[in-house]
């Protein structure tokens, strides 16, 4: 191949991903609608037994707004031509496919197999938050909406994927769902990655803003359950996003980030 026939073949992938991508955004709400076992459901409502760590049902709505924001970004990346990183790229690619893929798996009601989805969601998301904080995307206004999308989507999927892993444990049968201690530890295992990302990425709002609301969700489960140890740990883990948060997004405007 020539070096001219080189450039053209990634010419056209350039022009490509940022079609896959949005197609793909699309792809995850509209295949609950033709599902073979009827309407399907959302990465992060799991299936299998109701956990104590769950959070409560209107908690999940958040998935309206990630999908409305992975949509709108994808076609306004598009447009623009504003498309960034090939990495982060491709990342979205894998979450936004996984989702549509957790729902099909979903209807097979197998824990395993949506934990797995899940996992590979959860892998993809890490790594489209952590490249997205670095990106310099022009226009100024297109950078703050990749951030809002990829950071909403990668917090509540970070969370999710700790509830449907902790429920195919439970499906497996190495735990009991009623059992508070293991999954008090799941909890504080979620926050502790939660932080851990929120300071890797350098303080991402709406990363900070997905964690918070799955911790208010498991505490209104926790609170109608009377699940005082629970409650605790969600306002704790609450109390360490939002400070984190704080002290990292006033650190970056006196450092700004380095350009990949």
């Amino acid at each position: 191949m020539t070096t001219h026939d080189s450039d053209r073949s990634n010419s056209a992938q350039r022009r490509l991903l940022p079609i896959a991508v949005l197609v793909a955004a699309i792809l995850q709400v509209v295949t609950p609608l033709v599902t073979i076992n009827g309407p399907g459901t959302s990465p992060g409502e799991g299936s299998g037994p109701e956990l104590l760590i769950t959070p409560v049902g209107w908690a999940f709505s958040i998935w309206g707004v990630i999908y409305t924001l992975a949509i709108v970004q994808a076609a306004a990346a598009l447009v623009t031509g504003a498309h960034g990183s090939e990495r982060r790229q491709v990342a979205q690619l894998v979450l936004y496919l996984g989702g549509a893929v957790w729902i099909v798996l979903a209807g097979l009601d197998s824990s395993l197999a949506t934990a797995a989805a899940l996992a590979v969601m959860f892998a993809a998301a890490v790594v489209a938050v952590l490249v997205v904080a670095r990106e310099q995307i022009e226009p100024s206004w297109m950078r703050r909406l990749t951030r809002a999308a990829v950071g909403l989507y990668a917090g509540w999927v970070t969370a999710a994927f700790f509830l449907n892993a902790s429920t195919a444990l439970v499906d497996a049968g190495a735990f009991d769902a009623g059992d508070l201690p293991w999954q008090v530890v799941v909890l504080g295992l979620a926050v502790a990655t939660l932080l851990v990302l929120t300071i890797a990425a350098r303080g991402p709002i709406a990363y900070a803003v997905a964690g918070v609301w799955a911790m208010i969700g498991i505490a209104v489960t926790a609170r109608d359950n009377g699940d005082d140890t629970i409650l605790a740990t969600t306002f704790v883990g609450t109390v360490l996003i939002v400070a984190v948060t704080a002290v990292i997004s006033l650190r970056r405007r006196r450092a700004p980030l380095p350009v990949l």
